[in-house]
């Protein structure tokens, strides 16, 4: 599929929750409120998705850079938020299927041990609605849900972002 196919019911302004989960912290799980702006950039060839989230009462934002390439039926991403990484720039590769799912796939440095896998996974939902996903991946391969996060375009609801 591709991203030209989707984008109009990507396009615009979200609002929901975020859900951060840590097995690290106590409590594990966190809930807020998020915004999430999707926009085309580059004269259209890239889509852009900006969103703010918060971790105990500090605001925290990320930015997502999507391509499509046709011709390899491939995706790419370039992700920076300012809570789950480093000032590092995580690159991803991944498909987009015929239900318009966005998978992405990428890697951190996690030293002294091997690299971590991050899967991010941008799906509709019922509806018009729309949900975002993030993955950590351990050396050995398992997938641990970090991050869930549950929109509904802003205009629905009345709300303007």
């Amino acid at each position: 599929m591709y991203l030209t196919e989707i984008q109009d019911k990507l396009i615009g302004d979200w609002k929901g929750n975020n859900l951060l989960r840590t097995s690290w912290l106590t409590p594990p799980e966190h809930l807020s409120s998020s915004n999430l702006s999707v926009a085309q950039v580059a004269n259209g060839k890239f889509l852009t998705f900006t969103y703010t989230w918060s971790h105990e009462d500090i605001a925290h934002e990320g930015l997502l850079v999507l391509a499509y390439n046709n011709e390899q039926n491939v995706a790419t991403a370039a992700w920076v938020d300012s809570w789950h990484m480093s000032s590092k720039i995580m690159p991803y590769r991944g498909t987009i299927d015929q239900l318009g799912v966005i998978d992405l796939l990428g890697s951190y440095e996690a030293p002294p041990g091997p690299d971590w896998g991050w899967r991010i996974i941008i799906a509709p939902a019922s509806g018009n609605d729309l949900q975002i996903t993030m993955f950590n991946i351990s050396p050995e391969g398992v997938e641990d849900l970090a991050v869930k996060a549950d929109y509904k375009p802003a205009h629905a609801s009345g709300i303007t972002i």
